[in-house]
């Protein structure tokens, strides 16, 4: 009987009117309604339709009890008929786990449809409501494999999230899925049905491949998580989901993956070194991909650091990352900007809002703060002292709030960032330029072989070839990370903030407009205690920029400029001078509009060129010898482009007239520095002069050894060039001080020193052993250099100086200076009118020379104790010294210019302490007054 009820029920000859015949009215509309829900199309299913709509048939809808009970047992035959296990995960072409999720949601789908009709009975919606309730039981059953022998958890987990990339579970759906969910009796219910979902979802990013252009699965990925992750509980409005991924072990990742680059960038390697702003197509076209990305990354973010439930544990997973980046960085890892870049896009966005008023400004010193600086550089504390400072917040409760956590984190992660970054932008460059040269060497070079010779040199051009081209897409790639507008616009807003907010540790509501009389004189504890990463980061960025993105920065204030201005002219709240250094670097750079900013602030014109000159000085004893010439060679080309500046130009000139002592140590530093550079320029230009008459008879050289002279030759004259420029620059500024005022070299300690200076290297620039071939091959202009250096002896031209000339035993004599000028007059290397002038000089020069001679011989008794101990010469200006050493005052003056300490024992030693020896003066000046009143008879 019940086989011939099947088959009147299947395909086109099942009737409805014998089903109507059966029902009792009121249940007639929920019962068809029902048996639609198990109309499949194909008829394959017609059997399991049939069984469906028999079972419907047996339903008490009258009987409340029964009716979820009923629906269940229906819907799992239905859904299980026919199923049989399947261990293939392919589901591509359908499979009966498909088949069964895509009941399950239409059926919801149509409930939620039919309970949106107006007047529907209250037995009808009861129903609707119960029926809903068995699709979601179901579907949380089979994600939680109660039925493993008919459908795998798996294969529907694939289904599921395959419908959800797909965009086709409407959004009801999943909403009651996780209310019901969270609201079982079964706590682990949502943690089993999800957590296979997030799985999948973290598989299939890791499977996507930027190079590879999947950025559209990417991007619906994201979807999906922002989907899941924003939904919210009716009743307390929790985002379970986000507090779920949060509990999860894989939440922070143990390794982040590198993306390879191989594939990119290939045919643009030309555009690698290119030193404007612009960028190529391609690059444009990653920016735009990834600005994208990581908008939606940041939605991502949103709801897990709104619920009060996952916030927490959302800034303890930004700082994970932070520390764990820093610990890569610490052990020489240079990889993982892909990653750390999208994440600082993502912290950038969440403190874009940020009120640095209401921020908690001591954060970092909390207990069980997020943001580790325990071991951190501060900027003008000692490990003990802060220590100490952090003490006092022992007691103080730890306060998670977001807006101050999120800002301190900023500021680290940025400083993991942007410096790497850099750093790897130039060895690239470098490296690069290292590979050019050496390409169009054995390019070169090929021309003159033949043979097996010339094919193994064609093979290792065509492999150093490659590792070029590597290196410029490898270059491109760090380039569009780093120079994307996005990226730099909200760096430069968050990093204005930044030092605003340090500012403000000095000195609350700071008026960068106002005179500095409002800062403290001694910088606050909290300022000191804060990490020196805080302003170097800042530095950081801003030498970055204004490299990079001139644009961008062209349309942000200028604010921060005064800020920078403000902290320079206190540089001595600092406690490193190489951050000091860096804050330098910064100003130095500055160009077009940026430049005329700074020197019309009032700050800057009072008192900038002070500090300059200051930090020059106070910078000798610190870093390595070409750190120091780095630095110093910074301010050199700041002080030469401020004194082109009419307000400055009268105030170094005011400053050279009064000729203090800071003064004086400024421009015995710089005649040191040129000193050096010019005695380095006359060595290497020796060594290239030696080689070039080598190479005249180079018909006896064999192949290895004409090599070999080669490429010392070559080194040599690119090793010249740095030294030019330094020497240049301080030539420059020596010349720039004497013509401003002769005061500083009127006094012995300077005079002396730049006489000699100036005598020497004028006699090794006019000798025969440092002229070369070609010197403009590698910017070698020594008439340029010869004109300079007669110009400083013309710009201080006095009779003290005169004096200072004829007293150098080391090269000066009446013919040495006739010589220079026929040279003078044979290269024509100055003017006539100053030939003239340097004429004139000389027969002065000669005067105190002849003189000089007359008071040798008139002095050549001089008693013992009339003599400086180290020098050997009388004492015009006996002093004593803190040890009871006497010195003369010029010799002593001289040595402390450059080292500050007792020539005797090695103590600190300043002017201040010396002690004019007034009784020892008399005598000698007695004694010099009998020599002469018996020499006049």
């Amino acid at each position: 009987m019940k086989e011939e009820k099947k088959s009147d029920l299947v395909g086109d000859r099942f009737d409805f009117s014998l089903l109507e015949a059966t029902l009792p009215s009121s249940n007639k509309h929920i019962q068809e309604f029902l048996t639609s829900l198990f109309k499949f199309p194909s008829d394959k299913d017609n059997n399991r339709y049939a069984d469906a709509v028999i079972e419907v048939q047996k339903v008490a809808f009258d009987v409340a009890s029964s009716v979820q009970s009923n629906i269940t047992k229906i819907f799992t035959k239905f859904v299980l008929q026919d199923g049989a296990k399947r261990t293939a995960i392919d589901i591509s072409d359908g499979c009966r786990e498909e088949d069964a999720i895509e009941f399950l949601l239409t059926s919801f789908d149509k409930c939620n449809l039919e309970l949106g009709k107006d007047n529907l009975p209250s037995n009808s919606k009861f129903v609707l409501e119960t029926t809903k309730t068995v699709i979601l039981s179901l579907f949380v059953m089979i994600q939680r494999d109660n039925f493993h022998d008919q459908l795998q958890k798996r294969r529907a987990s694939f289904v599921f999230v395959k419908r959800l990339l797909n965009d086709t579970i409407s959004s009801n759906f999943i909403e009651d899925l996780i209310e019901y969910t969270v609201n079982g009796e079964d706590e682990e219910t949502t943690s089993e049905v999800f957590n296979h979902i997030f799985d999948i979802l973290r598989a299939a990013i890791d499977a996507k491949h930027f190079e590879r252009n999947g950025d559209d699965d990417v991007k619906q990925i994201l979807r999906v998580m922002n989907l899941l992750l924003n939904v919210r509980l009716s009743g307390n409005g929790s985002r379970p989901l986000s507090v779920l991924l949060v509990n999860r072990r894989d939440f922070l990742p143990k390794k982040q993956k590198n993306c390879s680059n191989k594939q990119v960038f290939v045919g643009s390697e030309e555009d690698a070194m290119k030193i404007d702003e612009s960028v190529n197509l391609e690059q444009q076209g990653y920016m735009n991909r990834m600005s994208m990305i990581r908008g939606l990354l940041h939605q991502m973010i949103l709801p897990l650091i709104s619920d009060p439930a996952s916030k927490t544990k959302t800034l303890k997973w930004f700082s994970a990352v932070i520390n764990a980046r820093r610990r890569r960085n610490l052990h020489g890892s240079a990889d993982g900007h892909h990653f750390m870049v999208n994440f600082l896009s993502v912290m950038y966005r969440l403190s874009e809002k940020t009120d640095i008023s209401k921020i908690i400004m001591e954060y970092p010193f909390l207990p069980g703060t997020l943001v580790d600086i325990k071991k951190e550089t501060r900027i003008k504390m000692d490990e003990q002292s802060a220590l100490t400072f952090a003490a006092q917040f022992a007691d103080r409760p730890v306060e998670y709030d977001f807006s101050t956590v999120c800002f301190f984190l900023t500021i680290a992660a940025q400083q993991l960032v942007f410096p790497p970054l850099m750093r790897q932008i130039y060895e690239h460059s470098r490296h690069i330029n290292d590979i050019e040269q050496k390409l169009e060497a054995m390019r070169e070079k090929l021309k003159t072989l033949t043979g097996i010779e010339r094919s193994r040199l064609e093979q290792l051009i065509n492999l150093e070839n490659e590792n070029w081209q590597l290196m410029c897409r490898h270059l491109l790639c760090l380039k569009t990370h780093s120079e994307d507008p996005a990226i730099v616009a909200a760096g430069l807003d968050f990093v204005n903030k930044q030092m605003k907010l340090v500012m403000n540790s000095l000195c609350p509501n700071l008026d960068i407009m106002r005179d500095d009389s409002q800062l403290p004189a001694e910088p606050t504890a909290l300022f000191c205690a804060y990490p020196e990463y805080y302003l170097e980061g800042a530095f950081d960025f801003y030498i970055f920029a204004i490299e990079t993105s001139t644009n961008l920065l062209m349309e942000s204030n200028t604010e921060w400029i005064a800020r920078l201005i403000i902290l320079f002219i206190h540089y001595d709240y600092i406690k490193s001078p190489f951050l000091v250094a860096k804050l330098v670097g910064v100003l130095a750079n500055l160009h077009n509009s940026f430049w005329f900013h700074m020197i019309s602030l009032q700050m800057a014109q009072d008192k900038l060129l002070h500090c300059l000159i200051k930090f020059y000085s106070e910078f000798e004893d610190n870093g390595e010898f070409d750190e120091k010439f780095n630095v110093r060679g910074t301010i050199q080309r700041m002080l030469e482009k401020l004194v082109d500046n009419v307000v400055f130009k009268a105030k170094f000139k005011n400053m050279a007239e009064e000729c203090s002592i800071e003064f004086v140590r400024f421009a015995n530093m710089v005649i040191n520095d040129a000193t050096w550079s010019m005695d380095e320029i006359v060595s290497t230009l020796k060594i290239i002069n030696r080689i070039e008459k080598k190479m005249e008879h180079e018909e006896a050289w064999d192949q290895s050894t004409r090599n070999q002279q080669m490429e010392r030759l070559e080194e040599s004259k690119g090793g010249v060039g740095l030294w030019l420029d330094m020497a240049n620059t301080d030539l420059k500024l020596i010349l720039s001080i004497a013509n401003s005022s002769s005061e500083p070299f009127q006094t012995p300690a300077l005079g002396q020193r730049l006489a000699v200076f100036l005598n020497h290297n004028l006699a090794q620039l006019l000798s025969d052993n440092v002229k070369v071939n070609a010197p403009n091959d590698f910017e070698w202009h020594p008439r340029e250099f010869l004109n300079r250096v007669a110009s400083i002896y013309l710009g201080i031209n006095t009779p003290i100086f005169f004096k200072y000339i004829a007293y150098d035993e080391r090269t000066y004599n009446p013919t040495f200076f006739q010589n220079v000028i026929e040279q003078m007059k044979k290269r024509q290397i100055v003017s006539k009118d100053q030939l003239k002038k340097f004429e004139e000089l000389a027969e002065e020069v000669k005067k105190e020379y002849t003189a000089k001679a007359e008071l040798e011989e008139e002095y050549g008794d001089v008693p013992e104790e009339f003599k400086d101990p180290i020098m050997d010469g009388i004492m015009l200006d006996p002093v004593r010294l803190p040890s009871g050493h006497v010195m003369d005052r010029a010799v002593i003056e001289r040595h402390l210019l450059s080292t500050p300490n007792n020539p005797f024992n090695r103590a600190p030693l300043e002017l201040k302490e010396l002690v004019p020896d007034e009784e020892l003066k008399s005598k000698i000046d007695e004694w010099i007054a009998q020599k002469r009143k018996f020499r006049e008879g």
